[in-house]
């Protein structure tokens, strides 16, 4: 009530207060009854003992707040509802008070089936609920939490019971003494797989899949570190050179050029092991990290594989296109330079190979 209610004159002792009251309201036609109401209860509540213009201006003040704080909550409801976020609103329990369309399509849950229904058992994934728990309890303890006013990134359960990554910030008010939360939620997918696809074009060979030469020497780097820590320093490094791989190209045109690297690169993969490492580093040539393996080992390996391309050709719209492979090996030592002192060496056992006859193994000459 405004201090010009509280402090209005009374309407004196000779008139009925009440009935004076009520005539002064105007007629009905023209009168606000929400206000008619509420000035009437200002009235009662002073019995009467106030102006009825300024109770009437104090209910009106109240109605205009009243209608400003409701369009006020609609504006905000519809920013809820048009959002292109999940807004998912939980109480202290954990069970969902609030959720707006856009929650709906994330999840796949209507607003009907999910209202009332524990977050925990339906958009956490199993793996995350002991962690959620123990967060709530720490909240409601202390009022601090990991996920409260900040941005984190994290895996959301749809009700088809696959999981989806998500960005995620929750907020947290007090309504009546209880915590209420409010997660503000985005469906991450797409941009976790642009990424990785990002990922991908600046490691990996456009042509065969694999290790481009930058992301090969940063495999060939960790295996230096490797090597340097532990007590087995053991690997070998290998450089292949597909033997007169131009006169493919010359003979059979660059597509059967590119088919042939592909061929190339999947033999090698299935020779490989998971620890092992395979890049292409330019060109025809390519390069692989055996990690473990002594230079016997890594020449019996490199024959293995010498033969199965020598013995399994290419083969392109019905022609049969055959190639062979040098290649070169070396020792990697933890007491190299760095990780291209090994690779140099290999290169020059593939530049014997090739000056031997080509289709052949070379090992570094110092062991």
């Amino acid at each position: 009530m405004n201090d010009a209610c509280k402090n209005a004159a009374n309407p004196g002792p000779d008139t009925d207060a009440a009935t004076s009251f009520a005539a002064w309201i105007p007629d009905k036609e023209e009168r606000n009854d929400m206000i008619e109401v509420a000035a009437y209860h200002i009235a009662e509540r002073s019995g009467f003992a106030l102006s009825p213009q300024n109770c009437w201006a104090a209910a009106e003040h109240q109605i205009d707040l009243m209608f400003a704080l409701k369009e006020s909550k609609k504006k905000l409801q519809t920013l809820v509802d048009t959002a292109l976020d999940a807004v998912v609103m939980i109480d202290a329990d954990g069970i969902i008070t609030d959720w707006n369309p856009q929650a709906s399509r994330m999840f796949g849950w209507s607003r009907e089936k999910i209202m009332g229904q524990p977050i925990a058992t339906t958009i956490i994934p199993p793996r995350y609920r002991d962690s959620h728990a123990h967060g709530m309890n720490h909240f409601l303890a202390s009022g601090e939490g990991p996920f409260i006013n900040k941005m984190v990134e994290t895996a959301a359960l749809h009700r088809e019971g696959h999981e989806f990554p998500v960005e995620l910030a929750i907020a947290a008010v007090m309504t009546e003494g209880k915590p209420e939360f409010s997660a503000f939620i985005r469906d991450i997918t797409e941009r976790k797989r642009a990424e990785a696809e990002l990922r991908e074009m600046a490691t990996t060979d456009f042509l065969t899949g694999l290790a481009n030469r930058r992301h090969f020497m940063a495999r060939m780097t960790g295996e230096m570190a490797r090597l340097q820590r532990l007590d087995n320093p053991h690997a070998a490094v290998l450089m292949l050179d597909l033997d007169h791989f131009k006169h493919v190209n010359d003979a059979h045109g660059h597509a059967a050029g590119d088919a042939m690297l592909k061929h190339f690169a999947a033999l090698m993969r299935d020779e490989l092991r998971k620890i092992d490492s395979v890049g292409r580093i330019g060109g025809e040539e390519f390069a692989i990290i055996l990690p473990g393996a002594n230079l016997d080992e890594a020449g019996v390996f490199a024959e293995r594989l010498r033969q199965k391309v020598a013995t399994t050709p290419l083969t392109l719209d019905g022609q049969v296109i055959s190639i062979t492979v040098s290649i070169g090996i070396a020792a990697m030592r933890a007491t190299d330079a760095n990780a291209d002192t090994a690779l140099i060496r290999a290169d020059e056992a593939l530049y014997r190979a090739k000056e031997n006859g080509r289709n052949r193994v070379e090992l570094e000459t110092d062991k």
